[in-house]
């Protein structure tokens, strides 16, 4: 870190004259949060204005931290400009915060004469006084990455008249930027507070939270690489937007700023369009495909591209980007199969049923597969037996409760090893019997008759299970609403009341009955209110009340039996029967 002309410095210094601290492109967006902002304004009120004497807001100094900046030359003649290597969210914050403030005594010049005075006087700081055909240049913090028309906004409480308006608009989504919810919270923390405070806290921040300001010299400094390596010691930068930083190093172009139309209209729109809490795992999806192993999580995917790509050229930073933009319609297929559904009824119906296995380690394989037929490489029947091989083999060895860590080095480059052969369901089955992932179904058949199905934690698959028994006991295939007849019933109790242990006999101390009351044979599917009074009836009376919509409700009804274990396990056989042809290998 370079030390030369280290300086303090307060936010009346900085912001006093024509200036434009701007936001590099390979900075986040705004990202402070409720827990970054209340200690501030806790640290400003307890650490300043708490122990200010006679209003000397320049004797009381409070440590807000570095600022590390790069002079560059302005395209505008009467403004500084500052690239913001280190302290982007401390300094934005401080912008913002004025604004409010100058917003809140605008509220209240009514109150008190000196009001307009002081918001005079915050234009100074909050505002450039220069014209042209751009409104950004008014802003002295400006950013990008659908963060500068929130800023402006908060400032001048209008749009701007710029040639990026249009975009900024599409960019801009109020109930999810992070500058209005800093707004918000700001304008109600300070809401009631009188004028003469509105001005101590504007005095605060202006005059005593000091900054070391810390130049750079752009002949010697790498500013990107002392921006990541500071980043660590803030809020750390997320995998994705290291690997957004990295992927732009080579198409940065601060003349053309073409780089804006791709960030926007390639990198953004995928994120919008995955959504952001599920971006980082796709991208790791995207990049694990046709690698030996899926990519790790988090900075480890970060790592893996950049050692992949150690002299990432624009052109292929370019195409990285078109990647990540156009795989984004197969991946919300795959994870939301029912909000974003193929065209094809078939694949539909088992990218649900997949998704009820909670498997996601097999998505860079489905990934790769639907676009695949996307591009037309494969047909749609070769997909949909694809898939359903892939569902049975998730079943299976979910029900079988065998080992799931091969899937993340066998499914990344699986659609490699198959897709080039003329019989490709044949191939299928060739990789998973040669990497010992096969389920005969003798042991499917075991498993599924003697192993707990339901389980707490996991009751969406124990529900889908039940749900396709269901299905295939249903005459002519005509099937209930099984929105209505969700909830998993034990005939069985899962805890015994004094009837029970009385009916069982001895069977209500056998070691086993703890499992078999979780297996197949003891479940059946009934409505929610139904079933929380069914609770520890006796089986004569639950026969009785059980719906007649569900068939596997009906099975139980008919059974005229005593409801032991040599009952379960009888039923579970039967079942397991059922299972072997719902979940049947195509060969």
């Amino acid at each position: 870190m370079p030390t030369g002309n280290v300086i303090n410095r307060n936010f009346e210094e900085m912001f006093n004259i024509g200036v434009r601290f701007e936001i590099p492109f390979f900075q986040r967006g705004y990202a402070w949060e409720q827990r970054q902002w209340k200690k501030l304004f806790e640290d400003i009120q307890t650490e300043v204005i708490e122990n200010v004497s006679n209003n000397n807001f320049e004797d009381e100094e409070h440590f807000f931290g570095p600022i590390v900046i790069l002079e560059k030359i302005s395209q505008h003649p009467s403004l500084k400009k500052f690239l913001v290597i280190d302290g982007q969210q401390r300094i934005t914050t401080v912008y913002l915060l004025l604004a409010v403030l100058r917003k809140l005594l605008e509220g209240k010049a009514h109150l008190s004469p000196e009001a307009q005075k002081y918001i005079s006087e915050l234009d100074k700081y909050l505002k450039n006084n220069v014209s042209g055909s751009d409104d950004y240049f008014k802003l002295k913090v400006f950013s990008t990455k659908g963060d500068r028309l929130p800023t402006f906004k908060t400032v001048f409480n209008s749009n701007p008249n710029s040639p990026h308006l249009g975009e900024d608009q599409l960019l801009y989504n109020p109930l999810e930027n992070k500058i209005d919810a800093f707004v918000k919270y700001a304008q109600k923390y300070l809401r009631n507070m009188d004028v003469p405070t509105l001005w101590q806290w504007c005095q605060a921040i202006l005059k005593s939270l000091k900054i070391v300001w810390i130049p750079l010299d752009e002949t010697k400094d790498d500013a990107q690489a002392i921006f990541e390596s500071l980043n660590d010691a803030g809020m750390p930068l997320s995998a994705s937007e290291l690997l957004c930083n990295y992927i732009f190093r080579p198409l940065t172009n601060d003349i053309t700023n073409e780089h804006e139309k791709l960030h926007n209209e390639k990198w953004l729109a995928a994120r919008s369009a995955v959504g952001e809490a599920n971006f980082e795992e796709y991208l790791r999806d995207l990049f694990s495909m046709g690698e030996k192993k899926r990519v790790g999580k988090e900075r480890r995917m970060y790592v893996h591209f950049k050692i992949k790509n150690k002299k990432l050229s624009a052109v292929t930073a370019t195409q990285t980007l078109e990647k990540v933009f156009d795989y984004t319609n197969v991946y919300n297929q795959i994870l939301k199969p029912i909000q974003y559904p193929p065209a094809n009824p078939d694949i539909k119906k088992l990218l649900i049923a997949i998704n009820a296995t909670n498997m996601t380690s097999i998505y860079p394989f489905l990934m790769g597969l639907l676009k695949t037929l996307e591009h037309s490489s494969i047909t749609e029947q070769e997909a949909i037996e694809i898939l359903h091989e892939t569902y049975v083999l998730l079943i299976r060895r979910k029900i079988t409760s065998l080992s799931v860590t091969k899937y993340d080095t066998f499914f990344p480059s699986l659609l490699d090893r198959i897709v080039n052969e003329p019989d490709k369901v044949r191939a299928f089955q060739k990789q998973i019997q040669t990497e010992q992932l096969w389920v005969a179904d003798q042991i499917f058949e075991d498993a599924f008759t003697t192993k707990e199905l339901y389980n707490s934690r996991e009751l969406n698959f124990s529900r889908h299970v039940l749900q396709e028994l269901d299905k295939s006991m249903q005459p002519f295939g005509e099937y209930p609403d099984y929105s209505t007849i969700y909830t998993i019933e034990h005939i069985l109790p899962q805890t015994l009341n004094d009837h029970w242990k009385t009916y069982l006999v001895a069977d209500a101390l056998h070691y086993s009955l703890p499992t078999i009351t979780n297996t197949i044979g003891n479940l059946c599917l009934n409505s929610q209110p139904a079933n929380s009074s069914f609770g520890q009836k006796p089986y004569i009376e639950k026969q009785v009340a059980y719906t007649d919509i569900s068939a596997l409700a009906r099975d139980v009804k008919k059974r005229t039996v005593t409801w032991n274990i040599a009952a379960i396990e009888l039923r579970s056989k039967d079942l397991a029967q059922q299972a072997l042809q719902i979940w049947k290998w195509k060969i």
